[in-house]
């Protein structure tokens, strides 16, 4: 059964999950959401980075300490990974994401006058090189960045915990619209839509 908040998506948005990226020219949508995902394929970050970089818009989820738990054996693909796996791309965009020493159980992320509870959060700092010319800009201690690539943007958030509807209100569970998790995302997407009323 699809998680809450993707069903919240499958029904406010035209949305497609997909398992590759090799078809995202094509696509052209009109933004790209990554929820902590399995380790990327060379071939599938190069061509997200060059769809960003002529106009594309991304928004990444990716925990470097996601506390999630899952009956799931270790190695099903379908248990959700402890840790992301983006850092070749926040590398070449100049990022390095790390597990924030000392942060308290709960953590607030605000975004677009929206806020969300989760879980320990990850920090997004500096890396020791980048090449991509990306221009980023951190808020909330570093756990959300947004950068302009080329052409496009991308906002990069050190969290995912916030997606897992065992930690939603029983209300907005039976309703995910009254997530806080859900509004969050929203605004995000607002930000990169501008204007736009529906997302593909």
């Amino acid at each position: 059964r699809a998680a809450p908040i993707y069903r919240y998506w499958r029904d406010q948005y035209e949305i497609a999950a997909v398992d590759s990226l090799e078809n995202l020219p094509q696509d052209d949508p009109d933004v790209v959401i990554l929820a902590q995902p399995r380790a990327m394929d060379p071939a599938d970050l190069a061509t997200l980075d060059a769809w960003v970089r002529t106009g594309g818009d991304a928004i990444i989820l990716t925990d470097p300490d996601l506390v999630w738990p899952s009956d799931l054996p270790f190695g099903d693909p379908r248990r959700p990974l402890a840790s992301g796996m983006l850092s070749p791309l926040l590398g070449h965009w100049g990022l390095e994401m790390v597990a924030a020493d000392g942060q308290p159980n709960t953590a607030r992320l605000r975004f677009g006058g929206h806020a969300v509870i989760t879980r320990g959060v990850g920090k997004l700092q500096p890396a020791a090189k980048g090449d991509s010319g990306a221009i980023c800009k951190a808020s909330g201690a570093g756990t959300i960045v947004q950068c302009s690539i080329g052409q496009g943007r991308a906002t990069i958030v050190a969290d995912a915990d916030f997606l897992n509807a065992a930690q939603w209100r029983e209300s907005a569970r039976r309703s995910p619209r009254e997530s806080e998790a859900v509004r969050f995302i929203d605004s995000l997407v607002r930000d990169h839509l501008g204007s736009t009323d529906a997302a593909k």
